[in-house]
């Protein structure tokens, strides 16, 4: 729980945590694998930009481990972002406080500190500029494009022209949905766990519903996800992959205010932070 931690460190902590998690034959699998990734320096070479962890989201992506820095205004900024995708993961850059020209910037800048490898960018459709920034993300040809509050088709339209990919953020199955018949390409289930717009339904309840209505979709789970641990009993609960905030929030390429990266990641009882610190309140609306 460390503020040091940086994002390449945490990635590869935690991703050791799930394969301690991992039942009997799934750990055998992943044993047998390891092995046939170290046969020979061909084989080594290779298996350094082979996923770590297989799932339709790490294949669907080209990312080494199943785990995304989700588009949080004012913090998932190009240095955060690209910190995420050099650690194997995929960082998505947040475009609400940005202009159209200066998304383009960042976009760049991401592609500057991380060249060759995956990220995407959000687009809250509700908001103003979504719509600008959403162009321009597809105008860069982005790799993933993740939206919200709003209907997508033209991004999909747009994105699979490149082979480009767009995951739609939703809260329950009619949305979900909807973003199908739309195009997305999978679906981030956002538990009430999750900061900012969180539906009514627990991430451990709309996780395991959304895999078995929609089981061809590839799935991400947000809300409530902070280490391997969560990470394991995602992919039990049939996601994908899931999206963690506030984790990468405190590490150290992260711009949050250090007192707050110092508050989140205390676990003292005596003036530190519990579960029951988690609000839920006006500023997290459930739109």
């Amino acid at each position: 729980r460390s503020v040091a931690t940086t994002a390449c460190e945490w990635c590869e902590l935690h991703h050791t945590i799930v394969a301690n998690y991992f039942s009997v034959a799934a750990r055998l699998f992943y044993n047998k694998f390891v092995a046939m990734s170290s046969r020979g320096a061909a084989s080594k070479a290779a298996s350094i930009a082979a996923p770590a962890m297989r799932t339709r989201i790490t294949t669907m992506l080209g990312c080494k481990y199943p785990l995304l820095l989700p588009g949080m205004s004012w913090i998932s900024k190009p240095e955060l972002v690209a910190a995420v995708s050099n650690a194997g993961g995929v960082g998505v850059l947040a475009t609400g406080p940005l202009t159209a020209d200066e998304t383009r910037d960042a976009i760049q800048r991401i592609r500057d500190l991380c060249p060759g490898k995956p990220f995407g960018i959000g687009a809250t459709l509700l908001m103003p500029g979504a719509k600008e920034n959403a162009e321009v993300a597809l105008d860069e040809k982005v790799p993933l494009i993740n939206v919200s509050l709003g209907k997508a088709d033209w991004i999909a339209e747009s994105a699979r022209s490149y082979g480009g990919k767009v995951l739609a953020t939703v809260t329950n199955a009619r949305h979900a949905r909807s973003a199908i018949e739309s195009g997305a390409d999978a679906l981030m289930a956002t538990g009430h766990e999750a900061a900012a717009h969180g539906g009514d339904v627990t991430s451990l309840v709309l996780v395991p519903a959304l895999a078995s209505r929609f089981p061809d979709v590839p799935l991400v789970a947000a809300g409530g996800f902070a280490d391997g641990r969560g990470l394991s009993a995602a992919l039990a609960l049939g996601a994908d992959a899931v999206a963690m905030g506030t984790r990468f929030a405190t590490t150290v390429e992260s711009p949050l205010a250090a007192s707050v990266k110092e508050a989140v990641a205390d676990p003292g009882l005596d003036g530190g932070s519990t579960e029951a610190d988690t609000v839920y309140g006006k500023n997290f609306d459930g739109i």
